[in-house]
């Protein structure tokens, strides 16, 4: 009986790859990562229902459209605060979102106050 066939040198040459490849993942293992940041939530529903609310301006009075824009003003600086830097917005920049939100929201306290103001000067 002969003993095993010998080893071609591709072979081996496999076998020292996959055993560096082995030494190379245990190695990374054993290296210690940095912690990774904490996920920052885009309070994206905010731009939304600050659009739909603009959308329906026409239906309905223009507070609610300052009210969900003066709320999406508010969770957006919160998150601009937190380190969002990129929203989901359309807008994608958090602080052209917060311009957004705020010209929403001023046109709409702009546009109740008219209301208002022409109601009781109509008399």
């Amino acid at each position: 009986m002969s003993g095993p066939p010998a080893e071609s040198p591709a072979l081996a040459a496999a076998r020292e790859a996959r055993a560096a490849q082995a030494a190379r993942v245990a190695e990374a293992e054993r290296t210690p990562q940095p912690p990774r940041p904490p996920s920052i939530a885009d309070p994206i529903r905010f731009c939304v229902w600050t659009t739909v609310a603009l959308l329906a301006w026409v239906f309905s009075p223009p507070l609610v459209a300052a009210a969900f824009a003066a709320a999406g003003l508010w969770a957006y600086g919160r998150a601009y605060r937190s380190g969002l830097r990129q929203s989901d917005c359309i807008l994608r920049d958090v602080r052209l979102v917060m311009l957004y939100l705020a010209l929403v929201a001023a046109c709409g306290v702009a546009a109740t106050a008219w209301r208002v103001w022409t109601f009781w000067h109509a008399r």
